[in-house]
Order: structure tokens, then C-alpha cells, then sequence
């Protein structure tokens, strides 16, 4: 029986072995996905809530710092270019500034009139090279100055100021009328970076552009694509300079070799109302210089564009910037020492200074010794105390509320001076009547005294004075030239 059931499971094995066989053969096949699977999306994250960076509060009376600007980029250049008006300046710069030089070798009256014929001419080409820029009211202001000043010393109008005095501030109002009439101030018109703007054109405008005037000729003959003309120019200048010296030096020893040269040489000079000899040098030399220098300054601000104007201001104004390191602190123990000594100064000498107040004159003095005593010293002080007011509000590193009511303290005290200066040489005035020294004194007392308010507006309420300061001063100068 069991050997029957044994031989029933060894048939049964062997019937199923081929589809065991057949199952191992065959390639499994991939499961299909179910149709019910449910698909996945990725889930975008949620938008989280930005928060503004918080600064942190500054301490009471403290301002936060405020960043230091960087210096911007410079322009690129451009290509070198001349306009007819331009290059006729170039040459006409030349014979205008030989008039100018031989003013310096007068020695009566007639360098008045060359002095009057050059401020016209000054004026006409500045006018002539910006005839198509916008004139602003300051540009009109400072023209019609120039014109004060040139006539009062052409006509030796006024008794208040020298001639030479009046021919030296010409000489200002005529170089700030070319930034003002060209546009080129650093912040478009007169702001507290007037001193800055004054070394730009009296300085940097001309040396940057030295010699411009050589340039334009060269491309005259060369026209404007020449890419040599800025190599050639030093050789042009050097050369020009070293023949003007050896023709005149061959001259000189022509003339004395033959009478009968000489002859012709002092007729020529007659005509041309010039002496032909080797003292013409100095005055070659020097119209050289300044027809090189003059034309630097025309032809600088005419070709200085609008983005290397704003570049120049925003690099003073980094310059500045980078002048606030000093603490505070610093400024407030250094201008409160100078407070607290102008204090003392005034309780020892109030029993005279302050008769000024009262048009007393004290016992012990006269008029002109009252007047006099002190007022320079006085005047010079004023100047000191400015000085430091500006290196404190502009290189202290915080604005602290200590500084500005401190520096309010000294600009007081500077009033004062400006006011018991101003006092005394009224009452001087007053006793003997006006001289053209009194004219100045009181002049420069008013100045500072109209400066130590102006300075104190700005100091109290942020609103830049400067520029009404300066139209006052330079106005009020321009009209004692003809007094």
C-alpha cells in the first residue's frame, strides 16, 4: 500500500516538473501600476513673512552715523574735438594777454586803461564761448561785479579801495563769473564748497588743461582727428619758448652791431608802441604763461561735461566725508576751553569793551586809539573761531547734540566781537567822519558779524546760508570800489 502510494507521488512529480520547468523560463513582468494609485505633486513651501531689518535706536542726544559716500567713477574720456569759436580763442587769447603782461611794466597811469580794455575783452570772449549756456541770475551778479571792478580801475573811480586792491578783487569776481556763467560749480550753483570750487578754478581747471590753447592750434592745422596732437604739445610749447628767447637775444646783438638796424628796429617798435629788444622777454614769457593758463580756465570749463562736474562733487564730498573720525567728545572739551577763555577774556576787559555799547568813550582813550585798540586782533580772532566751527561740524564722527549747542556757544561769543569791533569803529566815524581805512574797517566788522548769523541759522535750523553770505560780501565789495 505504501509502496503503491510512493509510486502515485513520483508520477505526480514528474507530470508537473515541465510546467515547473516552463514557470522558471518565462521573464517576470512588471506589476502595472493600479488606475486608484494616487499621484504625488511636490508641495511648494509656504511664503514666509519677511521682516525689515530693525537698526537699533541711537542714544538719547546722539544722531546715527551716517555712511560715508564713496568717490564715483571717473568719466570716460572723450574723443578731442574743436569748435570754430574755440580755436579762435586759441589765438586771440595771445595778443589779449600780451596787453594784460604789459600792464605789469607801467608805471603811471596807463596800465588803468589796459587793465579796463582787458576786463572788456574778458567778458566778450566769455560770452562768445558760452553764448549757448543758460544764464543763471548769479552769472548776471557776478558779471555786472567784474564790471565795477574794471571800470572803478579804469577811471580810478573811489577813494575806498587802492587801485591795486580793486584790480586783485577783479580778478575773483572775474574768475567765479566763469564757473558761474558756464554752469561748472560743483553743486550748480554757490553752496558751502565755494572755497572748493574757488580752488578748482584758480588751480586745478587751468594746470588740468595746461596747454590747451597749444592743442587747439595744432588741430587747427592738423584738424581734430589728429591722435598725436596731445604728444606733440609740450614739444610745441618747449620749442615756441626757447626760439622766442634765442630771436630776441639775436636782435639785441643785431642792434648794437649796426647802427642803422637799430634804426629800424626803434621805428617798428614806435608803430607797434613796443620796445624791440631783450627786455621784451619777460613780457613774452609771461603772456605765454597766462594765455596758457587763461584759455585752461575758458577751455576747461567749456569742455568739462555735466557727468565730470557731478563727479568732481560727489569726490569732495567723499573727501569731506572721510574727514569725520574725530569724536565728538573731543570737539566739545576743545571749543568749551575756548568758551570758557573768551569768558574770562570778556569779565577782565568788559569795563571798556563794553562802553562801545553805549557810544562811551572811556577815559583813559581817544577815538582813534578806542577804534583801533584790539580791532585786528579781534577780527583775526573771529576768523580762528570760524575755522574751528567748521572742522567740528564737519569731522566730528557723530552729530551730537553737544556739538551744535557748543559750537552755538563760540558763534555767540564771535558775535560779540564782530559787534564791539563794529561799535567802536562807528564811534569813530561818528567823531571824525569816514576815511577810506574806516570805509574797510567797518566793512569787515559788518562781514563778519553778518557771517556769525548766518552761521548760526544753519547751525539751528540745516539751511545752507552760505551762498547768501557770499552775494552779500562780494556785492557789498563790489559797490565800496566805486565809493
Amino acid at each position: 500500500m505504501d509502496q503503491q502510494n510512493n509510486n502515485q507521488s513520483i508520477i505526480a512529480d514528474s507530470t508537473n516538473k515541465p510546467d515547473m520547468q516552463r514557470a522558471v523560463q518565462q521573464p517576470v513582468q512588471p506589476v502595472p501600476q493600479s488606475a486608484t494609485q494616487p499621484q504625488y505633486v511636490p508641495v511648494q513651501p509656504a511664503l514666509q513673512p519677511q521682516y525689515a531689518p530693525v537698526q537699533p535706536a541711537a542714544p538719547q542726544g546722539y544722531a546715527p552715523v551716517q555712511p560715508v559716500p564713496q568717490p564715483a567713477s571717473q568719466p570716460a574720456p572723450q574723443q578731442f574735438m574743436t569748435n570754430v569759436m574755440e580755436k579762435i580763442l586759441s589765438i586771440l587769447v595771445f595778443p589779449v594777454c600780451f596787453l594784460y603782461s604789459s600792464m605789469f611794466f607801467e608805471e603811471d597811469t596807463t596800465w588803468n586803461i589796459m587793465f579796463g580794455v582787458f576786463v572788456l575783452i574778458f567778458i566778450i570772449m566769455g560770452e562768445a564761448l558760452y553764448w549757448n549756456r543758460k544764464r543763471t541770475w548769479e552769472s548776471w551778479a557776478m558779471m555786472i561785479m567784474t564790471i565795477l571792478g574794471g571800470v572803478s580801475v579804469c577811471f580810478s573811480i573811489g577813494e575806498v579801495w587802492e587801485d591795486v586792491l580793486k584790480a586783485f578783487f577783479t580778478h575773483l569776481f572775474g574768475v567765479y563769473w566763469i564757473l558761474c556763467r558756464s554752469g561748472r560749480l560743483a553743486e550748480g550753483k554757490t553752496s558751502h564748497l565755494m572755497i572748493w570750487d574757488g580752488i578748482t578754478a584758480f588751480c586745478v581747471m587751468p594746470f588740468k588743461n595746461w596747454p590747451l590753447d597749444v592743442r587747439t592750434i595744432i588741430s587747427i592745422f592738423r584738424g581734430n582727428k589728429d591722435k598725436k596732437a596731445k604728444k606733440t604739445v609740450p614739444i610745441v610749447l618747449l620749442a615756441s619758448v626757447v626760439g622766442i628767447i634765442l630771436f630776441f637775444i639775436a636782435i639785441a646783438f643785431l642792434r648794437s652791431a649796426d647802427d642803422g638796424f637799430d634804426d629800424i628796429m626803434i621805428a617798428i617798435g614806435d608803430f607797434l608802441k613796443i620796445d624791440i629788444d631783450i627786455e621784451l622777454i619777460p613780457k613774452i614769457l609771461m603772456t605765454i604763461f597766462t594765455a596758457t593758463w587763461l584759455y585752461g580756465l575758458f577751455g576747461g570749463c567749456f569742455r568739462e561735461t555735466e557727468a565730470q562736474v557731478q563727479h568732481r562733487g560727489d569726490n569732495i564730498k567723499w573727501f569731506i566725508g572721510k574727514l569725520s573720525k574725530v569724536p565728538g567728545l573731543v570737539w566739545v572739551i576743545f571749543i568749551g576751553l575756548f568758551s570758557v577763555f573768551y569768558i574770562i577774556f570778556f569779565a577782565l576787559q568788559g569795563h571798556y569793551l563794553f562802553d562801545a555799547f553805549v557810544m562811551k568813550l572811556p577815559q583813559e582813550f581817544t577815538y582813534s586809539e578806542y577804534a583801533r585798540k584790539g580791532f585786528g586782533e579781534m577780527c583775526a580772532v573771529m576768523v580762528i573761531n570760524f575755522i574751528l566751527l567748521w572742522l567740528a561740524m564737519r569731522t566730528s564722527a557723530t552729530k551730537m547734540t553737544a556739538v551744535k549747542a557748543a559750537c552755538a556757544v563760540l558763534n555767540l561769543e564771535s558775535m560779540l566781537f564782530a559787534l564791539i569791533a563794529f561799535l567802536k569803529i562807528a564811534m569813530y566815524i561818528d567823531a571824525y567822519g569816514f576815511t577810506p581805512l574806516r570805509f574797510q574797517s567797518i566793512w569787515a566788522a559788518g562781514v563778519l558779524f553778518v557771517a556769525c548769523i548766518c552761521a548760526m541759522i544753519s547751525m539751528l535750523s540745516g539751511k545752507k546760508t552760505s551762498r547768501i553770505w557770499f552775494y552779500l560780501s562780494a556785492s557789498s565789495l563790489a559797490v565800496l570800489c566805486m565809493v
